[in-house]
């Protein structure tokens, strides 16, 4: 990141970051739309506030295998890692002529962290193992801690208006109506879901299973009431092993996956499984009716392993791809608000 990026996001920028290697996850800050976090394969995590060049390294002994990054809505400076030894809460403070963070929090889990996810009010953060699903409270007095254990594992992700989340419990998903209102279950699927998004209202569930070219998606008909209507059955929105732009040799499994703010672009990191490439898709939708109405492939010549959308209000968002090598690559998206 030596350059940063212009203040207009005038066009593709790619930087690197301080020490190249793997990017396994990385997450924007969902206030602080300047400020992104990077954990590398290493178990070093570094925070960037654009478009400056320095980043703030947070190390722990303890912290490693990163799995997943969250930053607490609400709060300006603390953020959440995953890894093999459970959730390190760290408060992100750059003090002049120090990088040096306040304060570091490891929960311990018995088993890998798998995902996190915090509710918007950022009170309250779901975090699933490979064992079970933890309920982390963050407004207790004496710091982060436990709240209660549940079963199954799986894949958990909060919607934008709280009142749902997705939790995948191996080859079956739910829909969990807040944090202890019940749950919705769908029918068996293929294989375990790999990767999901929620539009910014929470009335559509995007997802994809492990080895699939298929993105699926299910509506709520309300998302601001917790016992509102849920579509019985999910349908098929991509199937990427069908789309005119690519050809008939090639079969993707989709990775990762993120929708931008407008609700009207979702990007898609896939894989050949025949060649080992992967590759960026994006693709232009519509919500009511769900539709694909253009898309696009970039990244051709990368080795991405995580995309995200950062918000920009000029110009709808800003794509993050990043790549095996420590590479960064911004893109913007004029996509705007319709």
């Amino acid at each position: 990141l030596s350059s940063g990026i212009n203040a207009e996001y005038g066009g593709a920028k790619t930087e690197k970051i301080e020490k190249p290697g793997p990017i396994v996850c990385a997450a924007w800050h969902p206030s602080s739309s300047d400020q992104i976090a990077f954990g590398m394969s290493d178990g070093v995590v570094q925070v960037f506030t654009l478009p400056s060049s320095k980043p703030i390294v947070l190390r722990h002994q303890q912290q490693r295998d990163i799995t997943c990054l969250a930053w607490q809505p609400n709060s300006l400076k603390s953020l959440s890692v995953g890894s093999s030894s459970g959730v390190f809460v760290w408060e992100v403070i750059s003090q002049k002529g120090s990088n040096m963070p306040s304060r570091t929090t490891l929960l311990n889990t018995s088993h890998p962290v798998t995902s996190l996810s915090y509710t918007p009010d950022g009170r309250q953060c779901l975090v699933t193992t490979t064992s079970s699903l933890l309920v982390l409270d963050c407004v207790a007095g004496d710091g982060p801690a436990w709240i209660r254990s549940v079963s199954p594992p799986g894949f958990v992700l909060m919607s934008p208006e709280y009142c749902f989340s997705l939790l995948a419990e191996g080859q079956r998903f739910h829909i969990l109506r807040g944090i202890t209102e019940g749950k919705d279950s769908y029918t068996r699927l293929q294989s375990p879901v790999k990767c999901a998004a929620w539009s910014p209202t929470g009335s559509h569930l995007f997802f994809s299973m492990t080895g699939s070219s298929l993105v699926l998606t299910l509506e709520i008909f309300n998302p601001r009431e917790v016992y509102s209507k849920i579509a019985s059955e999910t349908e098929i929105l991509i199937d990427l092993n069908k789309t005119l732009l690519y050809s008939e040799n090639e079969s993707w499994a989709i990775e990762d996956m993120s929708m931008n703010d407008t609700g009207q672009k979702l990007a898609l990191l896939a894989r050949d499984v025949n060649t080992g490439v992967a590759k960026v898709f994006t693709f232009g939708i519509t919500l009511r009716p769900t539709a694909v109405f253009e898309s696009d492939v970039l990244g051709e010549s990368l080795k991405p392993t995580c995309v995200l959308y950062q918000r920009n209000n000029k110009q709808g968002a800003l794509l993050c791809i990043c790549c095996e090598d420590g590479d960064v690559k911004f893109v913007p998206d004029v996509t705007t608000p319709s």
